[in-house]
């Protein structure tokens, strides 16, 4: 055979072996990325009670002079970066020259770990650099019956969720003395920011036996606390909602944050009823002051938060 026939007749095969039919195609896709929000919610701007003009009230009270030592709040308001400290060092340095001769009291509060809350929280609040934590640590030493203090904090939200606060949980030291529960006393209470309305008030949980008033604040002995309660939040009350900012324009401003007043007393008990009392007096109960002198207590206070929408009862459990 020709070698020119043989290689048509070879090119013809492979066309015909490679013939078929060709068809239009297309087609939709869809790329789908979720991602996941953040609960959060965190401490800022701790300090002594009365840095604001509207917390109209003193810081400590502890018996000398007029028994009341107040923040100054012009000298507070004009300071650079104050929500990362307690008080203004003058301030501190005034309370130390009142309590010279009378007693070596000392107070700290901070917050523990902190870490910068790296986004701006308001109009003129809180910048991304300011210090938040999600525990505060308070201590207080060398406390003497009648002896108070009274403690502010700010709770925000710069997580994308909003948060109710649902539930409070106390926890005291388990070696902690009858005396001592019954003497040392805790006060608090949360509001909406610059506001008169009140998300949780302790006073309101416990009967009026176990409350003492220094100075129209009214402060809880421990032992009416107890170990391990926990108070329910009304879930249908509005105000334990902390929204996150900028809030919705149908939301109120003072969505965005909550004020923590937190107080810290020792009963005076001129009665007589947890110690000696007083010489005028005399001991009626036969009571000893080593119960109470040269002691520790501790107690730790949980706000537990839940995301907005629960319980949502339109939801199927799987």
């Amino acid at each position: 055979m020709n070698r020119k026939v043989l290689v048509c007749v070879l090119a013809c095969c492979l066309l015909f072996l490679g013939m078929g039919y060709a068809y239009w195609t297309d087609s939709l896709q869809i790329d789908t990325t979720a991602t996941t929000g953040e609960l959060d919610v965190r401490f800022v701007d701790v300090a002594l009670f009365g840095q604001y003009a509207d917390e109209d009230g003193w810081a400590i009270f502890d018996g000398i002079d007029d028994g009341k030592f107040k923040i100054d709040t012009d000298r507070w308001k004009n300071r650079p970066n104050s929500y990362n400290r307690i008080a203004e060092q003058e301030d501190l340095e005034a309370y130390m020259a009142r309590i010279e001769g009378y007693t070596t009291t000392a107070f700290d509060a901070k917050l523990v770990n902190p870490v910068n809350l790296g986004k701006k929280i308001g109009d003129n609040d809180y910048v991304p650099t300011t210090w938040s934590s999600d525990k505060i640590e308070i201590s207080v030493t060398d406390m003497y019956p009648g002896y108070g203090m009274l403690f502010r904090a700010d709770i925000v939200n710069p997580g994308t969720l909003a948060a109710k606060l649902s539930q409070l949980k106390i926890d005291l030291t388990k070696n902690m003395n009858d005396a001592m529960k019954n003497m040392i006393c805790v006060s608090f209470e949360v509001l909406r920011d610059n506001s008169e309305s009140v998300v949780f008030d302790f006073s309101d949980e416990v009967d009026d036996s176990d409350i003492f008033v220094i100075d129209g604040v009214k402060f809880i002995r421990l032992s009416a606390i107890g170990e391990g309660l926990k108070f329910d939040i009304n879930e249908e009350d509005v105000d334990n909602l902390l929204c996150i900012y900028p809030a919705n324009a149908d939301l109120p401003k003072d969505s965005f944050r909550m004020d923590l007043i937190l107080g810290v007393a020792m009963d005076p008990d001129a009665e007589g009823v947890y110690t000696t009392g007083s010489v005028e007096k005399g001991n009626p109960y036969n009571n000893k002051d080593s119960a109470t002198q040269l002691k520790t207590a501790k107690f730790a206070i949980q706000f537990l938060w839940d995301q907005f929408n629960t319980p949502v009862d339109k939801v199927d459990p799987v």
